[in-house]
């Protein structure tokens, strides 16, 4: 069955408005405390606008526009905007850099950038020397002195003067592409993940099921709104249920589990460095004192940090898996399941999953191979991965079964349990090891605030395992300590050989450990 049928995020954003009007759609909170907050209708305008502003630009069905910005109200009105005149919005991550932003911008051939006065280096450098195509860089504020006038709009003053109707109507359909969204990079080059208006309904309606989510929800995020969990997980999810959408602008430890109470959340997401930093801050009278219903959780997490935050904040946890190309989180707990720790949970609505081999046959219950999903390219799975035809076709094959490369397996009631990432599997002398597992055990010494465990190439066992620690404050740990540690809690064969302290991991912005630059620095 196909619940989306023709239609477009243009004629879903005209329905929500007519549907729920002057209903809160959007709160803006910024790091400031500043707050700005738009109903449906006021909402639909705003992108209406944004789009009009595009289209005046020279901005056409098929144009790629690139938004480099913090959490704010102006990402919805340009990724919106930009759907209903049929450009592909290609969101970047705002921790990157001119380089890695540049090689973003060069794959995907955007036209023109939406950013900030924040990173406005990053693109004056960048047009000046290699893309004159970006003129001009479109600022959402002001801050910066352009050496050329021409060389610089800004958003609000044009974007204020637009009709809040739509004058262009190009046609529209459910298969056209609305958006590219690079990966990560976590373990390789980003790829641009090439994602339909199809596939952005669908994730809202679908999470919207997976979370029971009502028109009375209130959906607090923090979670940045250049990755797919922020877009498909919590925004669109929020508006097709015609609930309200609180959006912060950066996660702050201290102030966060204040904002769910203040704000009367009924349903946030919680990351493991979330919860972790959330365990860290003081306990306060008021913590349990809050309306949410669901708390999202991605992995992962030890058994012991996940009764100790249940416990201490009084919620429960909505396990989901998925990734980027999945759209959603197309394996997690489903209404009216049974949840069972430490599953990431069951095959949801429109997916199949199954453990494979390596050629792609099932395995039996109980044994560890790849988690494949299937569904259908451009609908429930992503398109294709853009100008890259090759790793689509590794990816992604003919039947619609992607793989996920990563580890796990299934029960006798189909769950399935997430073991490892394939590219954190170490092989060492024969022998298949996790580093999630010695992560998690060597993460309930009371010294250590975080951890990653990589593979280095060895000449004699395969991979060597080196740990690299974080300490809490103040804390200091010999080799010996630490050694001595792990050959009292793991078999031998898993006690890493190497041991570093650093006083932070590089992660990306869903908190995943960059676990490429901490090989690249030991190698």
């Amino acid at each position: 069955m196909d619940m989306i049928g023709k239609r477009s995020l243009r004629q879903a954003w005209d329905d929500l408005a007519d549907m729920h009007g002057d209903k809160t759609a959007l709160v803006f909170e910024d790091q400031a405390r500043q707050v700005s907050q738009y109903s449906y209708i006021e909402l639909n305008k705003e992108i209406n606008r944004t789009a009009n502003l595009f289209h005046s630009l020279g901005v056409n069905k098929g144009d790629k526009v690139a938004l480099h910005l913090n959490n704010c109200a102006e990402f919805i009105f340009c990724w919106f905007g930009l759907a209903k005149i049929g450009a592909i919005v290609v969101p970047i991550n705002a921790n990157l850099l001119r380089e890695e932003s540049a090689y973003i911008i060069h794959q995907c051939e955007a036209k023109m950038v939406v950013t900030s006065a924040e990173f406005y280096s990053i693109y004056a450098d960048l047009t000046s020397k290699n893309s004159p195509s970006l003129y001009p860089i479109i600022l959402t504020n002001h801050g910066v002195e352009p050496p050329n006038s021409r060389e610089v709009i800004y958003f609000h003053p044009l974007q204020k003067t637009q009709p809040d109707t739509l004058i262009y109507s190009v046609e529209l359909h459910s298969d056209d592409v609305a958006e590219i969204l690079f990966t990560s990079g976590t373990t390789s080059s980003p790829k641009g993940v090439v994602i339909t208006h199809h596939n952005l309904l669908f994730a809202g309606y679908y999470t919207a099921w997976q979370c029971a989510l009502r028109a009375d929800d209130v959906y607090l995020t923090p979670m940045p709104a250049f990755h797919i969990d922020c877009q498909c997980t919590a925004a669109m999810p929020t508006f097709t249920a015609g609930a309200t959408f609180v959006l912060l602008e950066k996660y702050s430890a201290r102030a966060f589990w204040g904002q769910v109470c203040q704000y009367r959340a009924t349903v946030t997401e919680c990351i493991p460095l979330m919860i972790k930093t959330l365990m860290m801050q003081p306990p306060m009278p008021w913590e349990k004192q809050h309306n949410l219903r669901e708390v999202l959780f991605y992995l992962n997490l030890s058994e012991q940090e996940k009764d100790e935050f249940i416990q201490r904040f009084g919620v429960r946890l909505l396990t989901s898996y998925g990734m980027t190309e999945t759209i959603v989180g197309a394996i997690g707990d489903r209404p009216g399941d049974k949840r069972r720790w430490p599953s990431i949970g069951r095959v949801g609505m429109g997916y199949e999953a199954q453990i494979s081999d390596a050629q792609g046959n099932e395995m039996p219950v109980g044994k560890t191979g790849e988690i494949w999903i299937k569904g259908i390219p451009g609908k429930t799975l992503f398109k294709e991965y853009y100008k890259l035809p090759q790793e689509s076709a590794r990816t992604l094959n003919a039947d619609g079964w992607l793989r996920t490369g990563d580890y796990g397996y299934m029960d006798d009631d189909e769950y399935f349990y997430f073991v490892e990432r394939s590219c954190n599997m170490i092989k060492r002398s024969g022998e298949n090891i996790s580093c999630v597992e010695i992560e998690n055990i060597i993460s309930t010494h009371p010294k250590i605030m975080d951890v990653a465990v990589i593979g280095l190439k060895d000449s004699i066992r395969d991979e060597a395992i080196k740990a690299v620690v974080v300490l809490n404050d103040g804390e200091f740990m010999t080799e010996k300590e630490f050694f001595t540690f792990c050959e009292n809690n793991m078999a031998k064969f898993k006690v890493p050989s190497f041991f570093e302290i650093r006083t932070s991991l590089p992660r990306s912005c869903s908190g995943k450990v960059i676990k490429k630059s901490l090989v690249e620095v030991s190698y």
